[in-house]
């Protein structure tokens, strides 16, 4: 009976070692394929994650190549400008240029019209300006001449009026003007800021004023270049002569 109590306890025993062996085998199983599927993940991520590592390096070196890229086509832009500026400035000279070589054309063209019109080559209107100078240098010689003359001519015509009195009114020049410049009341007459220079006579008579009234009437005694003295006629004075009243003729 032991006997059989023990085989009963013996195969109950192995019984349950095999439920339990067979349980543990499918743990064991269970967890290597746990390990398995974990370990799959495990490699997988580490495999997307250095993928993405990748990636982004990539992704960083496509990006410095681009900001590359940028800073030198930057670079092309600004120099493009610049170039862009400085053609336009070239056209605005070269317009500017090209204007003024039209108008000095035009100017050309039309001197040159005047040229055609005149009939003359530029010797001949060398020839004649040359001339035309001669001329006017000898008009001019001629001229002061003239007046040298007229000059003497007056001079001795004063010295012979004076040496030799006469009653016939001397004539001075149209408009002629002058001022009083100073006063003798003692002796009667003035000195005035008219000469030969300017057509003063001798024995020449000349009216005083004073904004519009006459004052009296003067007669020229001596005269230099550039002045005269002259006696107020006691016949004609209406009012105090005094210096800056003007004499007229």
């Amino acid at each position: 009976m032991l006997r059989i109590f023990l085989i009963v306890a013996i195969v109950a025993g192995i019984a349950a070692g095999v439920v339990t062996m067979t349980k543990v085998q499918t743990i064991i199983v269970t967890t290597r394929a746990d390990r398995d599927s974990w370990h799959k993940k495990d490699t997988d991520e580490v495999s997307a994650h250095n993928k993405t590592k990748k990636t982004l390096a990539d992704t960083k070196a496509t990006l410095d190549k681009t900001q590359k890229t940028l800073e030198q086509t930057q670079g092309e832009l600004a120099a493009a400008n610049s170039e862009r500026d400085a053609l336009a400035k070239d056209k605005t000279d070269l317009t500017a240029k090209l204007e003024k070589a039209s108008t000095e054309r035009d100017d050309a063209l039309d001197k040159l019209e005047v040229w055609r019109q005149i009939g003359l080559t530029p010797q001949q209107v060398r020839e004649t300006i040359s001339n035309l100078n001669k001329e006017i240098t000898a008009n001019k010689a001629l001229t002061g001449e003239n007046k040298l003359i007229a000059t003497d001519r007056d001079l001795w015509q004063n010295k012979y009026n004076a040496m030799f009195p006469s009653d016939a009114p001397v004539v001075l020049p149209t408009g002629l003007r002058g001022k009083i410049v100073a006063v003798d009341p003692k002796f009667n007459f003035v000195v005035l800021n008219i000469g030969e220079e300017q057509g003063a006579k001798t024995r020449g008579e000349m009216m005083v004023d004073r904004n519009g009234k006459l004052l009296g009437k003067i007669r020229i005694q001596s005269v230099s270049k550039d002045e005269c003295v002259a006696n107020i006629l006691p016949d004609w004075k209406r009012g105090e002569v005094m210096e800056g009243d003007e004499v007229l003729y």
